[in-house]
């Protein structure tokens, strides 16, 4: 492990994590600010240092003495350094380096969260059974604006034949096909249907696809994924199998829009192979977006090869060279979690499994993939708080979650208490599981021993009940230092249960924890307590689509004074007999900020 050179621009907004000087006369009073392109306001003067932590994206140099304007996690306010807003953007207009502009893309790419205009999407392996899937991605437009999608592979512009509006509900739902001409209304959420191949055993996509072939590549192997670009920010989610119920097997990922993609990482694969499905294995991807990027990973255990891949022995560094939409997949029984990438260009990797059996002992099996971060943007505290307890289950339930360590010398401390079979340490590459009720927090010493942590949902089966109410899935865990103050997210309204869990900061400016709003539920309620922090969890739709809280499934947005984190579940049961198991899991969002200088390279100890 080596370290990154420290960042030299003052003020600049470390995530979620910055510290930030405040005006500094100590007189209480407040004093007039530029901050650029047209921007002013006040900034408030006090003593000494305020830290600010979380809800700022991005700095720039208005304000005065040391006071820097910032901007809104929704990147439609320029705040001070105390978080008061300064000014409010005008319509289509976003908040760039402290202060309105009018390229919200632009904006997008230097706030580096979830919200962007550029992502991948790439069809992860899934087992024979699952030959053809309908391969969809959700686009939710945040902006206030209609958007406007184009989707390419290998440079061809498909079209928008394929690009639907959802509306509605279970038996309810239609899909309105999108008019390019106009774009994405306002409030709305696109559904793509990028590929699909008849013939298979899982249901065929409701609608026209983009491409009418299988794009996922089976085993070990190259192949290539969608470019999914706006011309306003959005936030873009992958979906396999698209369909609820009927598609027996369906995962769910956040994308990463490629303003926040990097060069070095920690493979993490979803988890170890399945002992129920011999065909089934765990599965890593490496996408560029560059020709001739060249990636070299450190493999714990040797790789297998294949399909134009090709092998290596374990703790030899081997190199992989990508064209521009291009990725590596490798699927093999031995996971290739905890192993360092670098590469010289930007990449986006994501973790998955053939079918997922959590545990791997347990029926049934569902594809699972997740996009993971980059090292830079792993934290060192993670608040875990699992999805709510199944209606079938006969007490608390207590899933699996797992550790994956960065950076030798990792000391653990827990909240209120490490879980039984929990670490208190961790080396490079280590990998831990334990399964535990929780909620807990769990900390490294500092920013500099930065981990990954994971959640999972266990099979339905596992509830002692014929209920079939959910299925495995599993979901990377936000750092409580890349938590925003704004999400715009997305329900898939074929799923008859849907559920969020939210975990809440006090603010960094007067020690308080703020309301949170929820669009159709209002402010929420029921806040435990949880270390420094506070959580809930909401039912938004439950039964046989019944809604609660005046919810229903569709767009969304959430939005407090603090930050916070959302993570949201859905999943089917018999009280809806084609929705029965399965489920799907996503973090509504995050920041993406590099939140620590750590870089671990693929050189053998």
């Amino acid at each position: 492990m080596r370290y990154r050179a420290a960042w030299a621009v003052v003020g600049v907004s470390l995530g979620a994590g910055a510290l930030m000087a405040a005006c500094g006369t100590g007189d209480g009073s407040t004093i007039s600010g530029s901050g650029g392109q047209g921007a002013t306001g006040t900034a408030s003067q006090g003593g000494g240092l305020t830290v600010g932590v979380g809800g700022d994206l991005t700095v720039g140099a208005g304000g005065s003495m040391g006071c820097p304007f910032t901007c809104s996690a929704d990147l439609k306010t320029v705040i001070d350094c105390n978080g008061l807003a300064v000014q409010q953007c005008g319509t289509d207009e976003a908040c760039l380096a402290g202060a309105c502009s009018s390229d919200p893309c632009g904006a997008a790419e230097e706030a580096k969260s979830s919200y962007g205009c550029d992502y991948w999407a790439l069809k992860p392996d899934l087992i024979g059974e699952g030959f053809g899937a309908c391969f969809g991605a959700y686009v939710a437009n945040t902006w206030d604006v209609p958007v406007h999608i184009n989707v390419e592979r290998q440079g061809q512009d498909l079209g928008s034949a394929f690009i639907y509006i959802p509306q509605g509900q279970g038996q309810g739902l239609t899909y309105a096909p999108y008019d390019a001409a106009q774009g994405l209304p306002v409030g709305e959420v696109a559904l793509l249907f990028l590929s699909h191949q008849a013939g298979g055993f899982l249901p065929q996509c409701p609608g026209n696809v983009a491409f009418n072939a299988e794009t996922a590549v089976s085993g070990t192997g190259r192949g290539n994924a969608f470019n999914i670009k706006t011309d306003r920010p959005v936030v873009a989610y992958s979906i396999l199998p698209y369909g609820g119920g009927p598609s027996a097997a369906t995962s769910a990922s956040l994308l990463i829009p490629t303003s926040a993609w990097d060069t070095n990482y920690i493979a993490v694969n979803a988890y170890p192979k399945s002992q129920v499905v011999a065909e089934a294995a765990p599965s890593l991807d490496i996408l560029a977006f560059e020709d001739n990027t060249t990636v070299t990973i450190l493999p714990k255990v040797a790789i297998q090869g294949g399909g134009g891949v090709s092998a290596g022995p374990a703790n030899t560094p081997i190199d992989y060279t990508l064209a521009a939409g291009e990725y590596v997949q490798f699927t093999q029984v031995e996971e290739l979690t905890g192993s360092p990438i670098q590469s010289d260009k930007p990449i986006g990797i994501w973790g998955g499994a053939s079918c997922l059996n959590v545990p791997v002992n347990a029926t049934a099996c569902d594809s699972a993939h997740q996009q993971i971060p980059p090292i830079g943007a792993l934290g060192s505290e993670y608040a875990g708080v699992r999805h709510r307890n199944r209606n079938a289950a006969p007490g608390e339930e207590a899933p699996p979650w797992r550790l994956v360590g960065a950076v030798d010398g990792t000391q653990l401390t827990w909240t209120p208490a490490a879980p039984p079979g929990a670490p208190t340490s961790m080396n490079q590459g280590d990998v831990f599981e334990f399964t535990h009720p929780g909620p807990f927090v769990v900390a490294s010493q500092d920013e500099d021993h930065p981990f990954y942590a994971a959640q999972y949902m266990t099979g339905a089966d596992t509830l002692g009940q014929l209920s079939g109410e959910g299925d495995p899935e599993w979901v990377n865990i936000i750092p409580t230092a890349q938590y925003l103050d704004d999400y715009v997210f997305f329900t898939d309204p074929t799923y008859s249960e849907t559920s969020l869990v939210v975990v809440r900061r006090p603010s960094n400016i007067d020690g308080q924890f703020k309301d949170v709003d929820l669009d159709c539920a209002g402010t929420l309620t029921g806040w435990q307590p949880l270390g420094p922090y506070e959580y809930t969890r909401v039912d938004m739709v439950t039964g046989n689509f019944q809604s609660v809280n005046g919810c229903a499934n569709g767009r969304h947005e959430i939005n407090s004074e603090a930050p916070f984190g959302v993570t949201v579940w859905g999943w089917g049961s018999f009280a809806v007999v084609n929705t029965a198991y399965v489920s799907y899991a996503y973090p509504a969002g995050a920041s993406i900020q590099q939140i620590n200088e750590v870089v671990v390279p693929p050189t053998p100890k």
